[in-house]
């Protein structure tokens, strides 16, 4: 099952080619080779044997300033909860501008088949990946466009996207896509993604609270308790809407940003200039255990 998913995943390669491409030493481009390739086969030997560390694939697009690549960044292991590969690679540079945009592609791994509970955490899991790839598709897809709507106006920007597995304890899953803009100044925006590797769900601040309706209004006053505790000890202030200010943190809200670390807590992230100075970068708030815990 888990093999058809990333075969219709690679499905998606609309060429029938492999562009491969070799440098010598002295960093010339050797002769490129095209290979036609029968997609459903080879990938389901691939993913079967998961003997491949890393393997690229390009595609041949006519634009030879302006590419788009799939590739099967890595093959993970037998015994992986998820199976992660960048299905999506988006290159650009012409000497002003640069971009480097890797789209992941998430499913469902072979640890799932020996769980005892039967199917539904395979399921759960299934549908929060589908869940993830979806948004993440939509948000490198927005990125891209606004990158080349901007190649006119601007005379230096620079795009790096790129994805890193925050977490993969016995418990949860986390998944970050980090956005790095630059043009003048610099950006980065991060959107974390959580997975309950118990229930197979894509996590919600909602679903952490499940016997605590008023959770938005806990987790505000321990945000801003944190933040006027910074203030008093910091001349790097954060910004807290007092009824004066307009700007800065007012309130935890159900959509909040949030990941479980490594040592299960809970950790809220508020982007770079939301509440506090841009330099400053992503601000992020350590919730005690007395306010949520890992529970069995």
């Amino acid at each position: 099952m888990r093999d058809e998913k990333l075969i219709e995943a690679m499905g998606k390669i609309e060429d029938s080619f492999i562009l491969e491409a070799d440098e010598d030493p002295a960093g010339r481009k050797a002769e490129r080779n095209l290979y036609p390739i029968r997609r459903k086969k080879i990938w389901s030997r691939m993913i079967k044997s998961a003997a491949a560390a890393c393997l690229l694939l390009s595609l041949i697009l006519p634009n030879v300033s302006e590419h788009t690549a799939y590739a099967l960044q890595a093959i993970p292991g037998l015994g992986r909860y998820f199976q992660l590969i960048t299905l999506r690679k988006y290159s650009f540079q012409d000497g002003k501008h640069s971009a480097e945009v890797s789209t992941p592609y998430l499913s469902a791994g072979e640890a799932l088949q020996d769980k005892e509970d039967g199917a539904v955490p395979e399921q759960n899991a299934s549908a929060s990946a589908e869940k993830i790839n979806t948004d993440i598709e939509k948000k490198t897809e927005e990125l891209i466009q606004d990158f080349k709507e901007e190649l006119a106006k601007t005379e230096y920007k620079n795009l790096d996207v790129s994805y890193k597995v925050l977490l993969d304890s016995e418990d949860y899953y986390v998944l970050v896509l980090s956005a790095l803009s630059q043009e003048g100044d610099s950006s980065t925006l991060n959107h974390y993604y959580t997975v309950d590797k118990h229930s197979g769900n894509l996590l919600t601040l909602k679903d952490l609270f499940p016997d605590t309706p008023d959770y938005e209004r806990i987790l505000t006053e321990e945000v801003r308790r944190q933040i006027q505790e910074h203030n008093q000890k910091s001349s790097e202030k954060y910004f807290l809407q007092d009824g004066e200010d307009s700007e800065g943190f007012r309130e935890v809200h159900a959509d909040q940003s949030f990941y479980i670390n490594e040592n299960n807590q809970l950790v809220l992230v508020f982007p770079e200039g939301e509440v506090a100075p841009m330099y400053m970068g992503e601000q992020q708030f350590l919730i005690p255990e007395s306010i949520w815990h890992k529970t069995s």
